[in-house]
Order: C-alpha cells, then structure tokens, then sequence
C-alpha cells in the first residue's frame, strides 16, 4: 500500500470520528464558534453558551447561538426594556433585546429581531465574511450608544412609551 493510500485512510478515519462526536452529530463543524471567539464575547461582558442555542435543523437560525447583554455588564439600556433569561448562576436581567449570531454559506449572520412579525425599526440582520467583523458589529450594538441600530430601535421605544404615558 502506498504512502498516500495510507494518509488518505488515516485521514477518512479521523474525519469519521470527529463527524461523531455528540456536538459535531447536531452541529456541523463549520458553524461552530471558536471558543477563543466565545471568550472575547464573555470577557466584554457578554453571555452565550459554549454550544449553540438552536439546533442544526432550525429554520431560522441553523447551529444559531443567543447573545445577550446582562444589566451587571453595563452597556446600552431600552427604556421599557426589561427581560430576565437564567444564567448558569441562576436569573439575570437585560434591557436589550438578544443577538443571534448564526453560520451559513460561508457568511456568518447577526441578527435582532425584537418586532413582531417583523421587522420593525431596529431590527436587522447583517451577512459578514469574517468573525473580526462579527465581533465589532455585536460590541457596537450592545456597547456603542451611536450604532445605528440601537439608536433606530431607542427611537422607536421611546415613542411607543409616550404613546402610553397621558
């Protein structure tokens, strides 16, 4: 057998192994976070989990992973904004509306999408080619007080709070 067969083998065997891993079997390789991108969300204060919210077969978002801003990390706030979600430590509160951020052809996609049906002002949904680009565009929306998506979305809460008030 030649050196090449040989490597080709080695090489079919590991890719098969891999392919069976428990996280691998629900979420394609390739639409998986590095967990060095995971932990520069974290260390800017932000929450996911290691794996992805939504399964490999979600309509929406396919392998997609919910990227929230808790109160205690400062940051942009919505007035009349207040949502709880559990963390692993137990509750926590946010005032902004959840990020998915999700991988499909060779893009990987941010998306917010607070408005039912939708979309309504603030909401969005942005196709970019590199995770650099995906970093900057999730610290702007949660942190930036200027990113032209948390303005449009600020405008449109504040509005629809004084609608209410008499």
């Amino acid at each position: 057998m030649g050196q090449n067969s040989r490597r080709n083998r080695e090489k079919a065997l590991r890719d098969s192994i891999e392919s069976q891993r428990v996280e691998n079997m629900r979420h394609p390789k390739e639409r998986l976070l590095p967990p060095e991108f995971i932990e520069e969300l974290r260390k800017n204060g932000l929450y996911l989990d290691d794996f992805p919210s939504f399964v490999s077969s979600h309509k929406t978002y396919p392998s997609g992973y919910s990227i929230c801003l808790p109160e205690s990390s400062g940051g942009n706030r919505l007035p009349g904004e207040a949502l709880y979600w559990i963390d692993d430590d137990g509750n926590e509160k946010t005032y902004m509306p959840n990020l998915s951020l999700w991988g499909a052809a060779g893009n990987w996609n941010i998306r917010v999408w607070a408005w039912t049906p939708g979309p309504g002002p603030g909401d969005f949904q942005k196709a970019l080619a590199s995770l650099d680009d995906v970093l900057i565009n999730i610290l702007n929306y949660f942190f930036d007080p200027n990113d032209e998506n948390f303005k449009q979305v600020e405008l449109a809460r504040r509005e629809r709070v004084e609608q209410r008030l008499p």
